[in-house]
């Protein structure tokens, strides 16, 4: 299984308009077969640092999330409300 966890600075007074883009990621993104998680988490110290941990089943996974149309059209509305690209984190799941 692969995790990742994307950071997110967003824009001064740009929470709102992330979050409601957010939104409909997280619903659309939820929807796909092997995805396993996929939540968009808000920084409790940090007004403006939201993270997205998400995990999918493989890489094929991975790859049809990042192909998919709406992650084609959110993405880039995100980025344009961050104050630089996201920073992002893949990590593997450890199987016990």
């Amino acid at each position: 299984m692969i995790v990742l966890i994307s950071k997110n600075t967003l824009q001064e007074g740009k929470e709102q308009d992330f979050v409601q883009i957010a939104e409909k990621m997280v619903e659309e993104t939820q929807k796909e077969e092997d995805c396993r998680f996929y939540r968009l988490a808000k920084d409790a110290q940090a007004e403006n640092i939201y993270y997205f941990i998400e995990a999918y089943e493989n890489e094929t996974a991975l790859e049809a999330h990042r192909n998919s149309a709406y992650f084609q059209t959110y993405v880039p509305q995100l980025g344009g409300l961050r104050t630089k690209p996201s920073e992002l984190t893949k990590c593997e799941v450890i199987e016990f």
